[in-house]
């Protein structure tokens, strides 16, 4: 779809106060909105009342393409980040039982991630492994890093056409299980590497009272158990798809190939300390299965990372731009970087 986006009727809607231009590198996805008018390149009240009237517009073509991103508008930090989003509906329940560390910031602002510069953060649709999800994700580039460190994206449109059929049918069929592990901050991995890949369960759920994460775990309808080295282990089955709320099409949404510990996402040498110092002992961090708990055929997750590298679109952060994704038709991740990198995300309803 992306790749033959169709963005005459988005310029006659939005008219010629900003330019449209797909990204010809991600075969349209996203698109760069950029103002025209001055007005809109200096003012955040014009940039923002301008996005209000636009916003069916703005919406559609976030669905149409699977991303958009706002470059040149006055929005110099992060106080203006979260006047963007202030419009759109919050998630229920936040980010709470999320998979990767980030600490709120201001407002609806959070760190995107505290994962390791060195650390690639694969191809993934937000917090799939939970029963409530964002639709929708806004980025904010605040500084961006010395090198790489860009939020990559990707079409699951374009993904599912490439992937083998069998499996597909196959995740229909015995649906997807999470076992994610979050370790007490009084155990400490053995290995300075490790430790920022495990998360405590009190950075998951926001709190130091485990009757609290227990009862978040209950309501967000999750099951848990207390393990090795007071670790909290929390499990969720779901069917591997979703609906688009919009559109109504059934879409690939699961987390079996960022969430299955494999040289590919996390790299041999950190897979290689996970065997040597947790072993069958100590729960790793993320055990994804069969929702009848089978184990998943490595080769068929293997088999979905050369379709991920085929669509994964990497551009290049600027100061100042606001990416509004979708996360059903939209993967996003991260590449390593060096230097300072402020790259913001709130969740949209």
């Amino acid at each position: 779809m992306a790749a033959t986006l169709k963005l005459e009727t988005p310029r006659q809607t939005f008219g010629g106060s900003v330019e449209l231009t797909p990204y010809e590198k991600g075969a349209g996805l996203p698109v760069f909105i950029a103002p025209r008018d001055p007005m809109l390149k200096r003012d955040i009240g014009t940039a923002l009342a301008w996005m209000a009237e636009h916003r069916d517009a703005i919406d559609a073509l976030v669905i149409a393409a699977g991303g958009v991103v706002f470059r040149g508008f006055p929005f110099p930090d992060t106080a203006a980040f979260n006047r963007v989003v202030d419009p759109y509906p919050d998630v229920p329940y936040g980010y709470s039982g999320g998979a990767t560390t980030r600490g709120n910031i201001a407002g609806r602002a959070f760190e995107a991630t505290r994962a390791p510069p060195d650390f690639r953060l694969m191809l993934h649709q937000e917090m799939a492994y939970l029963p409530n999800w964002p639709t929708r994700l806004a980025f904010y580039c605040a500084h961006a890093p010395e090198t790489g460190g860009e939020t990559i994206i990707g079409d699951v449109r374009r993904f599912e056409k490439a992937i083998d059929p069998k499996f597909v049918q196959t995740v229909h069929e015995r649906g997807v299980k999470y076992v994610r592990n979050f370790r007490s901050p009084d155990w400490i991995p053995p290995h300075p590497t490790l430790v920022p890949l495990h998360k405590t369960w009190q950075e998951a759920f926001f709190t130091d009272d485990p009757r609290k994460a227990e009862a978040d775990c209950k309501d967000m309808g999750l099951d848990f158990e207390w393990t090795t080295n007071g670790s909290m282990s929390v499990i969720y089955a779901a069917s591997g798809f979703t609906n688009h709320a919009v559109e109504g099409r059934e879409v690939w949404f699961n987390h079996i190939a960022s969430q299955t510990i494999t040289d590919y996402n996390y790299g041999a040498d950190r897979v290689a300390l996970f065997r040597e110092y947790y072993g069958d002992l100590t729960p790793w961090t993320y055990q994804t299965y069969f929702a009848d708990g089978g184990k998943i055929p490595l080769e068929d997750v293997e088999a979905l990372y050369e379709v991920l590298e085929d669509f994964t679109v990497a551009f290049p952060w600027r100061a100042g731009d606001v990416m509004l994704l979708d996360n059903i038709y939209s993967f996003h991740g991260r590449n390593a970087y060096t230097g300072t990198r402020d790259v913001q995300v709130a969740l949209i309803g």
